[in-house]
């Protein structure tokens, strides 16, 4: 791949729109009037987004009958995207300085003396934060909740939400009451200091971000929360991932165009009351032919724990009890199979 390829592909994914239409179709291929909806977007916007992508080789589209059906250029996104980074040292150096540029001046804006003022409502802006969070610990060591605290607690005074942001956005993982960085290849292995004007930055690109482009997809269970008043969406992705980039998107933009009653509540309370956090994903090696069945099972099992229904929550009941019928019949067959 030449240098203008590459630069085709930057420039037809620095648009946010176009970035969570490839994140929707990367879960699956959808009809263009499905990702209107999806995305909250006139038919003839899809349209003009989808040709830029189309140019880049991001996406293709064939036709079923009356429909136009677009799906993601998987190969492309599996492989070429990975060559981005060293087409050129020249576009790489460039890119990471931009990068180092906007960390900075996020960090310095809501770091002061080291200490965070506020966090930002932004959601792109609140991860930068957060991964500097993640920076204090050590990788792969176990922390108690108590050492969490004395970790998080001494920047700002809301060390519980910071907490639990950050195992929402797995940048610490959590197993009862222990807690942990996990060890990555090419991350960070050492706490930075944090940004402020006393205190300089090591700039370096998150390495999350590359990282998370370049995973396989992970199918499972999320949930959006909505901090207001308690109540749960529960749903299921073969893109956990993407599933979180298009949801928040949805949200951030004001259209929760899945649910009607999460809508309702999106308009009152806005986005920042939302958090998106996964629940559990399939184990890998799950076979691709029964993924949707055992991803329908997983579902049910934590809408029969949680519970998201009427006051609780902003799932419907109805469509629960036909997906624990149509999970009963699956596993009736898998009895018979054996």
């Amino acid at each position: 791949m030449d240098a203008e390829q590459s630069l085709a592909i930057i420039k037809a994914l620095a648009d946010a729109s176009r970035l969570a239409i490839v994140g929707s179709l990367v879960e699956r291929p959808q009809y263009v009037e499905e990702i209107a909806q999806r995305h909250a977007l006139a038919p003839s916007t899809v349209s003009f987004h989808l040709k830029k992508l189309e140019k880049a080789g991001l996406v293709r589209s064939r036709k079923e009958q009356y429909y136009v059906v677009v799906e993601a250029n998987e190969p492309l996104l599996d492989t070429t995207l990975k060559d981005l980074v060293s087409v050129s040292a020249v576009l790489k150096d460039k890119g990471e300085q931009r990068v180092d540029v906007y960390h900075r001046k996020v960090l310095d804006t809501f770091f002061r003396h080291g200490l965070l003022e506020r966090l930002p409502a932004q959601y792109k802006k609140r991860r930068i934060v957060l991964e500097e969070f993640a920076l204090h610990f050590e990788p792969g060591r176990r922390y108690q909740e108590a050492e969490v605290t004395g970790v998080i607690r001494p920047l700002f005074d809301d060390y519980c939400m910071i907490r639990r942001l950050l195992v929402d956005e797995q940048l610490l993982r959590r197993e009862g009451t222990t807690y942990w960085r996990e060890c990555v290849e090419g991350q960070d292995t050492q706490p930075r200091v944090t940004a402020g004007p006393s205190a300089p930055l090591v700039t370096k690109p998150a390495p999350s971000r590359k990282m998370m482009a370049m995973a396989q997809p992970r199918a499972g269970v999320y949930q959006l929360h909505n901090a207001v008043n308690g109540k749960l969406y529960i749903d299921s992705s073969v893109n956990v991932d993407g599933a979180r980039t298009s949801k928040l998107f949805q949200l951030k933009m004001g259209k929760a165009v899945f649910n009607r009653a999460l809508q309702h509540d999106l308009k009152e309370h806005g986005a920042s009351a939302f958090t998106f956090s996964v629940l559990e994903v399939l184990p890998e090696g799950t076979p691709e032919e029964l993924l949707e069945q055992h991803l329908l099972m997983l579902k049910t099992q934590w809408l029969e724990r949680l519970q998201p229904f009427g006051d609780n929550g902003y799932n419907n009941r109805k469509g629960f009890e036909r997906d624990r019928q149509a999970v009963a019949h699956f596993q009736a067959m898998q009895d018979d199979a054996q």
